[in-house]
């Protein structure tokens, strides 16, 4: 990845909805306890992490890319026939198709 494509990347993490809300919880405990030039630098801090560490940018990608669901309840598996069997299998019911199964 081209210098370039990571200032373009992390510009489009520093914009998502994840990151805002993380930094906004992160933020709350201190309101009204701390001036708004500390909280202004706390958010800065918290967002640079966010946006910057490796770690963090992977697992923003994988919210982004999959975000969660409308409700809970079963989530078939990609590639999984519709009716929960596999003709290649034999035997027991095992191999459903469901995650967590």
């Amino acid at each position: 990845m081209s210098h370039e494509d990571e200032e373009i990347d992390e510009e489009r993490l520093r914009t998502a909805r994840v990151v805002a809300e993380t930094v906004e919880r992160s933020l709350a405990p201190y309101r009204g306890l701390v001036p708004e030039e500390m909280l202004a630098q706390l958010r800065e801090a918290i967002e640079d992490e966010l946006v910057k560490n490796p770690y963090s940018v992977a697992l923003l990608r994988q919210l982004m890319a999959r975000p969660a669901p409308e409700s809970s309840g079963e989530v078939p598996r990609e590639g999984a026939p519709l009716d929960g069997r596999d003709p290649g299998r034999t035997g027991g019911a095992a191999g459903g198709g469901r995650e967590g199964a």
